[in-house]
């Protein structure tokens, strides 16, 4: 994915809080990492074969996770939709790998190191597997969810009602009754709008919007531009995914901070409509 110069990132810039020089040095070493990472795993079966299964698991895993922030960060910096929906299978695939070597991990470690979900819903990784959900709905990709499904599953014995209604549009066998989200707020006042009456979702969502940065103070990203250089965006992406899913009438909360608006304009447009990449 091309760098955007200054110009064209003042012009067409999503997050009004995302400096220029945040986005450059961002950019730059994550996708530094992510090649890193590449050019090790090229490396000579020789030499592979000598290098401790922890190590490919770690580093794949800072792979998965700087994919995921490079999407989010993209989007905000301005990157076209065409470009984003290329990015996603990518990083999917790096999602993948780590679980695989996530797995190849599990079988020599000790019993102490054993049983670990590849992201923890109660933990952070809640919002990288929320992220990671609803950019695959929002770009089109709800075809290669089932394929995600594994990997959030993974060792998390805890489901979680928000994933679980998300993925049940594209992944069979998802608990859609089930009543609590792990990380709770905001996410569990998503919950009310799954299941209301189709004329009463626009008014909670616009609700939830209006609550969703208060209500996320316990959340990673939670002033995240006021600290440090990871700072990619504020966007609600599961409320962008759920009114692309319910097909909820988003005229009242449009304009409304915190909603990737554009991501649900062009999900809602017909799949021949779509840049595929080449």
């Amino acid at each position: 994915m091309q760098t955007l110069d200054e110009h064209t990132f003042l012009a067409r810039r999503r997050e009004p809080l995302l400096s220029y020089a945040i986005y450059l040095e961002s950019k730059h070493g994550m996708e530094e990492g992510i090649g890193m990472v590449a050019a090790g795993l090229l490396q000579p079966a020789e030499v592979l074969k000598n290098i401790p299964p922890e190590n490919f698991m770690t580093a794949t895993r800072q792979r998965a996770w700087d994919g995921i922030d490079l999407l989010s960060l993209a989007y905000s910096a301005g990157h076209t939709t065409a470009d984003l929906r290329a990015l996603y299978p990518t990083i999917l695939e790096y999602w993948e790998e780590y679980a695989n070597y996530d797995r190849a991990f599990d079988v020599q470690a000790g019993a102490a190191e054993q049983g670990f979900p590849h992201f923890a819903l109660p933990g952070d990784g809640y919002e990288q597997v929320n992220r990671m959900i609803c950019l695959g709905i929002l770009l089109g990709w709800g075809n290669l969810l089932p394929r995600l499904a594994p990997v959030i599953d993974f060792n998390n014995h805890e489901k979680d009602g928000l994933v679980e209604r998300l993925l049940a549009f594209s992944v069979d066998g998802r608990d859609t009754d089930w009543p609590e989200c792990t990380r709770r707020q905001p996410y569990v006042k998503t919950l009310k709008i799954f299941a209301a009456e189709k004329q009463e979702r626009p008014a909670l969502m616009q609700d939830y919007l209006a609550k969703w940065y208060d209500a996320s103070r316990r959340e990673p990203y939670h002033d995240s531009h006021a600290r440090d250089t990871s700072f990619s965006g504020y966007w609600s992406w599961e409320a962008a995914a759920i009114t692309c899913l319910l097909d909820i009438d988003d005229s009242s909360y449009r304009d409304a901070a915190f909603y990737p608006a554009d991501l649900v304009a062009f999900q809602r447009q017909p799949p021949s409509m779509r840049l595929d990449p080449a």
